[in-house]
């Protein structure tokens, strides 16, 4: 997409936080930074948090433009209740159009932005780019967004081939992970046999917390010498992905998991996302669902460590497909079919780089 270097581009995201779409925002925004002959971005965060330190850090502008009441804690399973803050969606998108007016282009992510820009659409005068990193839902949402964005002239990007199928015509951009330095591999167990096994994600039911916790339970039982690690926390603003964590501590006591587990909570920087996954020998990335495209599960294999994942997952589209290995074949009774053992192709520098020598880039936030 070519950008006007006399006009800003505006960015609108749905989420304050830094998750695996947020940090592959960041990446993509710095690409076309790098490219545009001076073009910078201004982001529109819904509050101040990690986001808005990611974009600060790199010297970017950012605008705070808080979501409506009621519309900051509306999840894909709550559509029911958008009626309820229409009154104060209508000021907002006052606000968005005059924020939006100067720009060439304005680039959406995330659901809720997707939604307000499209309102706005016929009256920005801007060329708009709708960033899909998700499989929407239900699918008449994501129908909705098809028709819409080809109604009014929008571009649609996908971090996935999976992703793309509901979208006609849209671009498959794969995420760009690059390395702050060179990997230590770590695939080989530690001394005594012990392996670090971690799961990397937000709180959220779909991500498979407690699936991961029925597999860790399944390995220690089969005699696999193993400690436990849980990184993230709850990043979207939603009382069922809290309630959802407390459910995941409980389990863990019924599991006679708590010497086992260790719960990292959310790790800011991409150094510190790095050091752990050098210190892992297998990402069991075990969402209950295929994920759009499954950003960590890239990072934890140029990382060195192994990777199971969903077989229906985005990153299964830029990888290989392994046996497991015979201290992960208890897994099997517990993932079934749905999920694979993935490794690197020898081209997936396209996607995701290796530092050599300096430092190069950051992984994600």
């Amino acid at each position: 997409m070519a950008l006007e270097p006399s006009r800003p581009f505006i960015i609108h995201t749905s989420n304050p936080e830094i998750g695996g779409a947020e940090a592959s925002l960041l990446a993509a925004a710095a690409q076309m930074v790098s490219v545009s002959n001076g073009a910078k971005p201004i982001f529109l965060v819904p509050a101040e948090g990690s986001l808005s330190r990611g974009i600060a850090a790199r010297g970017w502008e950012y605008r705070v433009l808080p979501w409506p009441r009621g519309l900051a804690g509306l999840t894909q399973s709550r559509w029911f209740a958008l009626p309820l803050v229409i009154p104060g969606l209508i000021p907002y998108l006052f606000r968005l159009q005059r924020e939006c007016r100067n720009a060439g282009t304005v680039w959406s992510s995330g659901v809720k932005s997707h939604g307000a820009c499209l309102l706005l659409a016929p009256l920005l005068g801007s060329r708009l780019l709708f960033d899909i990193r998700d499989f929407l839902r239900p699918l008449k949402l994501r129908k909705a967004i098809a028709w819409a964005s080809r109604r009014f002239g929008c571009k649609v990007a996908a971090n996935s081939i999976a992703v793309a199928a509901d979208f006609p015509g849209a671009l498959v951009r794969y995420p760009r992970v690059e390395m702050g330095r060179a990997p230590v591999d770590r695939r080989q167990a530690g001394p005594g046999g012990k392996r670090i096994i971690s799961h990397l994600a937000y709180f959220a039911p779909y991500k498979g917390q407690d699936l991961f916790l029925t597999c860790a339970r399944k390995l220690l039982d089969a005699g696999v010498d193993a400690e436990f690690w849980m990184i993230g926390d709850v990043i979207y603003p939603a009382d069922a992905y809290a309630r959802y964590r407390e459910r995941i501590y409980e389990l863990t006591g019924r599991l006679r998991l708590s010497a086992h587990v260790r719960f990292l909570g959310k790790v800011e920087g991409g150094e510190e996302v790095q050091k752990l996954l050098e210190q892992t020998h297998l990402l069991l990335h075990c969402t209950r669902e295929p994920e759009p495209f499954g950003r960590s599960v890239l990072e934890a294999l140029m990382c060195g460590s192994e990777a199971i994942c969903h077989k229906g997952s985005g990153v299964a589209e830029v990888t290989e497909t392994g046996e497991y290995e015979e201290w992960m074949k208890p897994l099997r009774e517990i993932l079934g079919e749905d999920y694979i053992r993935v490794r690197l192709k020898d081209d997936s520098s396209g996607v995701g780089r290796r530092a050599s020598g300096e430092k190069t880039g950051k992984l994600s936030e």
